[in-house]
C-alpha cells in the first residue's frame, strides 16, 4: 500500500508543478501577445495589398499628381521601408509556411 501511496503522492505533486509552469508559461506568452497581434495584422494587411496592387498604384498616382513634392520626399523612405519588408519577409517565408502547412 505504501508504494500506491507513494506513486499518487509524486503523481499529486507533479501535477501541481505542471501547473504552475503552465501558469508561468501563459504569463510570459501574455507579454509577448500585442507585439505578435501586430505582427499578424501587418503581414495579413501586406498580404492584402500584395493581391491588389492596382489600390497601391492608384494611391501613388494620385499623390504623385495632387503633391508632387511629397511625393518626392516620400519616395526615398518608401524605398528604403520596401527593402526592410523585403527583407523581413524573406526571414519570416518559412515561419509562414510552416503555419500554413500545420
Amino acid at each position: 500500500m505504501s508504494a500506491i501511496r507513494d506513486i499518487l503522492g509524486r503523481r499529486g505533486r507533479l501535477l501541481a508543478e505542471a501547473e504552475a509552469q503552465r501558469r508561468s508559461l501563459g504569463e510570459s506568452i501574455a507579454v509577448c501577445r500585442g507585439v505578435l497581434t501586430v505582427a499578424d495584422r501587418g503581414i495579413a494587411w501586406a498580404g492584402w495589398l500584395r493581391a491588389r496592387l492596382y489600390v497601391v498604384v492608384a494611391a501613388v498616382t494620385a499623390i504623385a499628381v495632387l503633391r508632387p513634392k511629397l511625393a518626392l520626399v516620400w519616395s526615398a523612405r518608401v524605398l528604403a521601408l520596401w527593402r526592410v519588408g523585403s527583407l523581413l519577409y524573406e526571414v519570416i517565408k518559412p515561419g509562414l509556411r510552416d503555419r500554413a502547412s500545420g
